[in-house]
């Protein structure tokens, strides 16, 4: 087990390799204010197989705030760097701009040989990772998250995917990074919102499997996220440990790993159906909270692990997103019914046992529930919510 208590320092401009574990696995750079070594890093890691041309993936906004002098430094080295700028958020996680994207870089001369360097958050990873697993059947890419959501969470994964008409995730594949590049100095500038939203998925794995991690988030969490430099890169570190903790158990996240989508279920219904209102994170926290008090319904766990929940989501980190006016219990129970969880017509769930454990059920971690006591909690967690 992992020890969290200990605060590691991370020298500015130093940083460390992690091998994630996953199959395939993909080593992880970490470290505070690193961009200078990025460009060495891109060297070596492509020595073998030469690259003919570089294509820089971002947004506008972080295309502002940090892309300009990165890509400056690629292109100094690499003189045939080419930039393609996306929609920002879930807007770009669609087939109409992947079709786009991959037809630009067609046209720009993508080969067999390029490489495609994500720069940006989770759906910026999701919608390079997925160009690249499709152009020519799989091209090289690598990963600069730039969130705390994406570096601590959505980046230790192989899925990328798009959003389809009736729901979130619905297409994509599995297809790794060359490496991920993780500069914490990124999320500094990040708003307090979206700290708190990345920081979400880090509480999800001490609720689920690293129980130990919860008394460090206790202590850790600036509920006004007011971090340090340091205090935020050692929190970033154990959130990633947090994950990784859970993936040595399963590199292939799909059986033990299916765990990690706890309280998913419900949030990435609710996250569709707000479109934009929301961003992952709140969803997660919402969804979180109705996966344990259904596991409370069934029995699985007491009154005092879903007030554990409560007062970490709402007290501990202050995330307390406002509901959509439209989101009901109907629209969400029938957006669930296009999870990728679904087996047959059963939406299956991730539910507790107790903090730290999983209920497992006939070897599977997705548990079948009566829809009738589902529709019921929701229905009763609506009722109660308050933002």
């Amino acid at each position: 087990m992992f020890d969290y208590n200990p605060i590691i320092e991370f020298d500015r401009g130093k940083f460390i390799r992690i091998d994630v574990g996953l199959e395939p696995t993909f080593p992880l750079f970490f470290g505070r204010d690193i961009e200078d070594h990025f460009i060495d890093t891109l060297d070596r890691a492509t020595r073998h197989r030469p690259v003919d041309r570089f294509f820089l993936l971002t947004d506008a906004f972080i295309f502002d705030l940090y892309g300009e002098p990165f890509f400056d430094k690629i292109q100094q080295t690499f003189p045939a760097t080419d930039i393609h700028l996306l929609p920002r958020g879930e807007t770009c996680k669609t087939f109409d701009v992947l079709q786009d994207v991959c037809d630009r870089l067609v046209a720009k001369g993508v080969s067999k040989r390029s490489l495609l360097i994500a720069f940006g958050g989770g759906s910026v990873g999701n919608i390079t990772g997925l160009a690249a697993g499709l152009i020519f059947r799989g091209i090289r890419f690598v990963e600069v998250p730039t969130t705390i959501t994406h570096q601590t969470d959505g980046m230790l994964s192989n899925k990328q995917a798009v959003n389809g008409k009736y729901g979130k995730n619905n297409f994509g594949i599995y297809h790794a990074p060359v490496f991920a590049w993780t500069d914490t100095r990124y999320t500094e500038t990040e708003p307090l919102r979206f700290k708190r939203s990345g920081i979400i998925e880090g509480i999800k794995n001490g609720l689920i499997d690293q129980d130990a991690c919860l008394p460090f988030l206790e202590h850790a969490i600036r509920k006004k996220g007011d971090y340090s430099s340091q205090q935020l890169t050692d929190l970033c570190f154990k959130l990633i440990r947090s994950k990784l903790e859970i993936l040595k158990k399963d590199p292939t996240e799909r059986r033990y790993g299916i765990i990690l989508e706890y309280g998913h279920t419900f949030a990435h219904a609710i996250e569709w159906l707000a479109k934009g209102a929301l961003t992952h994170g709140e969803a997660v926290s919402i969804g979180m909270k109705i996966a344990a008090e259904l596991s409370l319904k069934l029995g699985y766990i007491d009154g005092d692990a879903v007030a554990l929940h409560y007062r970490l989501i709402d007290d501990v980190l202050a995330l307390r997103p406002r509901l959509p006016e439209h989101l009901n219990p109907a629209n969400i129970f029938g957006t669930m019914y296009v999870d990728n969880k679904k087996i047959g017509s059963d939406v299956r769930y991730v539910l507790l046992q107790r903090i730290g454990q999983c209920r497992k059920e006939n070897g599977d971690f997705l548990v079948h529930v009566d829809e009738k006591i589902v529709r019921r909690v929701i229905e009763e967690f609506f009722q109660n919510y308050v933002a």
